[in-house]
């Protein structure tokens, strides 16, 4: 990359090259031929954590980040990346070849393996020991509340979260039912890095310019890390 120098966030804002639906609340615009920048109020920059750790600790193929950015007065933040030249795997599978697929899936398999591989830092949650972000603990505010967000200690701590969120939600005889699943089932579990949302839309598969000519294969990287963070291996 000839120039990493990052986009101001009126060069950011002034951009029509949406790579998200362009009324998200959280969206994704190309700036110039070499930046990706998510941006919005929604924007949580623990994405940009979640990223920064798995390229300090794996060799996960990902997006270089290359810093972010807080409006104060909107406070709209903004995760500036590299924009990857490429289609996502959900675009591009119905034209790939059996060899092509099978490539791809075995690239996928090592960053799996990558990510197996990073050693637990003995908690669930995010990182640098932060609450859990995946969805089943979605909450509309922000509120410090370890026994129900986490970070948890064990597996039995993050079983009664869960439980807890669900009360707000669901009959107290089926949250009790699920308690005595939980009990009998959910226990003994490794604690790994995961990604949380791993599917063919945050997949992005790039064809070098010598695959087309016999050269190199094709080479995925793995984006949106939004909600990823240490959880039991299932």
């Amino acid at each position: 990359m000839a120039d990493e120098t990052i986009p101001s966030i009126e060069a950011i804002l002034q951009s029509t090259n949406y790579l998200s639906a362009p009324d998200a609340s959280a969206k994704v615009v190309q700036v110039g031929d070499n930046f990706a920048v998510k941006y919005g109020r929604s924007v949580d920059l623990l994405e940009a954590q979640n990223l920064n750790y798995v390229i300090s600790h794996s060799k996960v193929p990902v997006p270089k980040l290359y810093g972010t950015l807080t409006e104060d007065d909107t406070n709209r933040k903004f995760i500036i990346m590299e924009f990857v030249h490429g289609q996502t795997l959900a675009q591009a599978s119905p034209s790939l070849s059996s060899s092509e697929k099978q490539h791809v899936a075995d690239q996928l398999r090592e960053a799996l393996s990558e990510l197996r591989n990073m050693s637990s830092p003995g908690y669930i949650g995010s990182v640098d020991k932060q609450a859990c972000a995946d969805g089943i603990f979605y909450s509309p505010r922000k509120v410090h509340d370890p026994s129900r967000f986490g970070p948890f200690a064990t597996e039995d701590a993050m079983n009664e979260g869960i439980l807890r969120m669900l009360e707000s939600t669901e009959p107290a005889p089926y949250v009790a039912f699920l308690g005595t699943l939980f009990a009998s089932t959910l226990h003994g579990h490794r604690t790994f890095f995961t990604h949380g949302d791993l599917q063919p839309k945050n997949i992005m598969v790039e064809r070098p310019e010598t695959a087309a000519h016999g050269g190199s294969s094709l080479k995925i990287k793995i984006i949106d890390w939004e909600i990823s963070g240490w959880y039991p291996e299932y």
